[in-house]
C-alpha cells in the first residue's frame, strides 16, 4: 500500500507519522457520507414542512417541491414511479421521503449513507477515537433497529432530526477527541467539499423551481419559500442577523454563497478546504497534492472575486455550475493524487464514484 506521507515516522510527533493511503481514503469518505446524510435529512425535513404548512400552493408547484429532493440527490429518474397520476403532493412527498430515508437500494438514502460512513470508520478504527467509533456504530444500529421504520412512519420529522444531531455529535467528537493531524485534516477537507457540493445542488434546484413562480406567489407564500431555502442550507438565523426586512432572492443567494464568516457559505467552505490541503501538503516531503491545491486555489479566487449580477437566475445558475465543476475536479484530484485512484470528475458529480 502506498503511503500518503513519505517522511519517516517520529515517535515524538504524531502528526508526522506515516499514514497509509487507505486511511486517508476511508477517513475522507467516512466524513463525507456523514455530511451528506445530514444535508439530505434537512432537505427532507424542510420539504415536508413546506408542503404541510403551505396548503395554498399550486399543485404543480407543490409536486416540484417534492421533486426537488430527488433532483438535488440526482435520483430524479425515480420521480415517475414515486408520483403516479392521481397522487396528491403530500402522498408524493411521503413516497419520496420513504425512498430517500430507509431504502437500502437507493445509494443516496439516509440509511445507505450512514452504512457507508460506518463501513469506512470500521476500516480505520485504529486511526479514529473510541468515542467516534462508538457514536457512529450506536447511531447506525439505532437506525437499523426493528422499530426504526415504525418510528419513521410515526414522526418522520423527528427521525430526520436524529440524523442531523447524530452528524453534529460525530463532528463534535471528531474535533474534541482526535489529534488534529493528517487524519483529522482529511476529515475536515471532505466535510467542506461535500458541503460546497450539496449547497450548490440545493441552490440550483430551489432557484430553478422558484424562478418559475416567484412573481406570482402571494407575499406570505413567497416569504415562506425563501425562508425554506435558507433553512435547507441551515442559515436562516444567521441570515436574519445580517438582513432585515423582506426576503430578497438576491440577498439570500449572496449570503449563502459569499458570506466570508458563515461556516456553511460556499466562500467559507472552499477557503477551509484549501486550508486543509495546504496543511496536509505542509507535512509531506512528496509533491502529492499540488494539483488539488491548484484547483482549490483557483476555485477560491473565483468565489472570492465573483458576484451574482444581471439576471439573477441565469447568473446564479452559471456560477453554481462552474463551482460544482471546480469542486468536483478538486475532489477528483485529491482521489487520484492521495488515494491512488483515477476518478472521472463527471462520475464524481453523479455520485457514482463514491467509495
Amino acid at each position: 500500500m502506498t503511503d500518503v506521507n513519505t517522511r519517516s515516522a517520529s515517535p515524538a510527533k504524531c502528526a508526522n507519522r506515516t499514514m497509509l493511503a487507505r486511511v486517508a481514503d476511508a477517513s475522507f469518505w467516512m466524513s463525507r457520507y456523514m455530511e451528506r446524510a445530514e444535508h439530505i435529512a434537512r432537505i427532507l425535513m424542510i420539504s415536508g414542512d413546506v408542503l404541510t404548512g403551505a396548503g395554498d400552493l399550486d399543485r404543480q408547484f407543490a409536486l416540484e417541491v417534492a421533486g426537488d429532493v430527488l433532483r438535488i440527490t440526482q435520483r430524479d429518474h425515480m420521480f415517475p414511479a414515486l408520483a403516479p397520476t392521481g397522487r396528491s403532493p403530500s402522498q408524493v412527498m411521503a413516497a419520496v421521503a420513504r425512498y430517500m430515508t430507509l431504502d437500502e437500494g437507493n445509494p443516496n438514502s439516509l440509511i445507505h449513507c450512514l452504512a457507508k460512513a460506518r463501513e469506512n470508520a470500521r476500516g480505520i478504527r485504529e486511526s479514529i477515537s473510541a468515542e467516534m467509533w462508538e457514536q457512529i456504530n450506536t447511531f447506525y444500529w439505532s437506525m437499523k433497529s426493528d422499530d426504526a421504520r415504525s418510528r419513521f412512519e410515526d414522526v418522520p420529522q423527528e427521525f430526520y432530526r436524529q440524523f442531523m444531531m447524530g452528524s453534529f455529535l460525530f463532528q463534535g467528537l471528531t474535533d474534541q477527541t482526535m489529534d488534529h493531524g493528517q487524519v483529522w485534516l482529511f476529515v475536515q477537507l471532505s466535510k467542506y467539499i461535500e458541503r460546497v457540493d450539496m449547497t450548490c445542488r440545493i441552490l440550483m434546484a430551489k432557484f430553478t423551481t422558484l424562478s418559475r413562480v416567484d412573481a406570482s406567489l402571494e407575499p406570505s407564500l413567497r416569504t415562506i419559500q425563501w425562508m425554506a431555502v435558507l433553512r435547507t442550507c441551515c442559515s436562516i438565523e444567521a441570515y436574519r442577523r445580517c438582513n432585515m426586512g423582506e426576503m430578497d432572492p438576491s440577498r439570500v443567494a449572496n449570503f449563502i454563497i459569499f458570506d466570508p464568516s458563515f461556516p456553511r457559505s460556499i466562500h467559507f467552505c472552499v477557503k477551509q478546504a484549501l486550508a486543509s490541503v495546504d496543511q496536509i501538503r505542509a507535512g509531506l516531503t512528496a509533491d502529492a497534492g499540488r494539483e488539488a491545491q491548484r484547483r482549490l486555489g483557483r476555485l477560491f479566487a473565483e468565489v472570492q472575486y465573483s458576484q451574482v449580477a444581471g439576471d439573477l437566475y441565469e447568473s446564479l445558475l452559471d456560477f453554481l455550475g462552474r463551482t460544482r465543476t471546480g469542486i468536483a475536479e478538486s475532489a477528483a484530484a485529491i482521489q487520484e493524487q492521495w488515494f491512488m485512484r483515477a476518478i472521472d470528475p463527471n462520475g464524481w458529480r453523479s455520485w457514482s464514484a463514491s467509495a
